[in-house]
């Protein structure tokens, strides 16, 4: 088959087009031992992100100064083990995420930002950059920092004031919202760090099959990171703080023992309500928090499983989440019972009911707040009362906030037959100890 010549022309022109290009392009280009400024496409990523204001700065002096504060732990299967390595401690391979964020947000807006979560949301900064360090290499550069000679007095560690431990949606909030009012308590409420410590041995065996994680070593995460939550420098408002107040997740409650080994004289506190009521609240939601019990038990309800000879996957959500809330009850009640500490709260009979005497005349003097009660300087009462008549978790959206009076339940029956299948027994001895809050 032949091209016809009108073909054969245009193919030969564009060929001589294409010859002329190439002889420009190898003219423009550079030699190999040239440099060519080929434009940089910037990662899409990347360009969502503003500029990392502390870039330059050393960020484990900003760790030393209190200018940079903790904001999560990263740790592996093998970090609580008995290696050489770790010698006594928990492994290299737990790191600190750090950022900078304002801790002391709640003491003017307390029901906006009633967790830590609402807190570090709000900042620029946590929310586009952190940086990670071996956590065991910041504990050691802030020993030497705390007691160097020209530096041992810039920074100071608050001792552990209390404890707020409790069932989930029973008033833990107002009480630790009330707390944040007082110019001499850092309140740190829901801190996803002490959270993933104190359940890392749990975690660890649940999802990674890892049996070997050695306790002490766990523990001595959890007091790492309560003393990292508790560093304050001394100046500005450090001047007036004296004691760290934490308030827990509700699943840390299982742990409570732990906490008490390792603090045995901090007060603490232990909200609970009526046990429909906590069920029915824990599961308004299908993909409630407490229904991922059923994969990742704690120590505890792993115990109280195998006592009673259940499998959790034989039972319902609602099963999971009221045989849950039940050890959060049976490990108050036993501390409470075998070592005469700690004070349990109702919220139907000590919040609801005469709420705000209950907080100002038992709760807060229980924890230490007596003395800055009756000074009442600043108007520190009218301030709590205040604090008291809003919803204590406004989820930091600021803004305008909700009154808060108690409220209405529905109690399914699916619930109600939950509750007393697996709760009955913890809240009958619960009622046995009901604190004179």
């Amino acid at each position: 088959m032949h091209a016809s010549p009108a073909i054969l022309c245009t193919f030969l022109a564009t060929l001589s087009l294409v010859a002329v290009a190439a002889a420009e392009l190898a003219d423009a280009a550079p030699s190999s031992s040239e440099e060519y400024d080929y434009p940089q496409e910037e990662s899409l990523i990347a360009s969502q992100f503003t500029a990392d204001p502390y870039a330059e700065r050393d960020h484990m002096e900003m760790i030393r100064t209190g200018e940079l504060g903790l904001a999560g732990v990263r740790y592996t299967p093998e970090s609580f083990k008995s290696t050489e390595e770790n010698n006594d401690s928990y492994g290299g391979d737990v790191y600190g995420l750090f950022c900078d964020y304002d801790a002391a947000r709640n003491r003017d807006d307390p029901s906006s930002f009633s967790t830590v979560d609402h807190i570090l949301g709000a900042s620029d900064h946590c929310s586009e950059h952190t940086y990670s360090f071996p956590l065991r290499d910041v504990m050691a550069d802030i020993g030497r920092y705390d007691s160097a000679t020209s530096t041992r007095l810039q920074m100071k560690m608050l001792p552990l004031g209390g404890m707020i431990f409790h069932e989930g949606h029973s008033g833990a909030g107002l009480i630790s919202n009330s707390l944040a009012a007082f110019p001499s308590a850092r309140v740190v409420s829901e801190h996803g760090a002490l959270g993933d410590a104190l359940g890392a041995c749990d975690v660890l065996k649940n999802r990674y099959g890892e049996e070997e994680c050695e306790e002490g070593r766990r523990l001595e995460l959890v007091r790492d990171v309560i003393a990292l939550l508790g560093r304050v420098p001394t100046a500005g408002e450090g001047q007036q703080l004296k004691n760290l107040y934490l308030r827990l997740s509700n699943d840390a409650a299982a742990y409570l023992p732990d906490l008490r080994s390792l603090y045995p004289s901090s007060k603490w506190i232990f909200v609970y309500r009526d046990a429909e009521h906590a069920l029915a609240k824990a599961t308004r939601r299908r993909r409630s928090p407490c229904s991922k019990m059923r994969r990742n038990p704690s120590s505890a309800l792993t115990a109280k499983k195998e006592q009673y000879r259940i499998d959790l996957e034989a039972l319902s959500h609602l099963e999971v989440c009221a045989l849950h809330l039940s050890t959060l009850v049976d490990a108050a009640v036993r501390e409470h019972d075998e070592s005469g500490t700690g004070m349990l709260v109702s919220y139907d009979k000590n919040l609801v009911a005469n709420g705000k005497a209950n907080v100002f005349d038992v709760i807060l003097p229980y924890l230490g707040l007596k003395e800055e009660i009756y000074a009442d300087e600043n108007g520190i009462k009218e301030r709590v009362k205040e604090i008291l008549t809003l919803k204590s978790n406004n989820n930091g959206r600021g803004g305008s906030l909700e009154l808060w009076g108690g409220e209405v339940i529905e109690v399914s029956e699916e619930v109600g037959a939950a509750t007393r299948l697996f709760m009955k027994e913890s809240m009958d001895a619960m009622n046995q100890f009901e604190s004179s809050a």
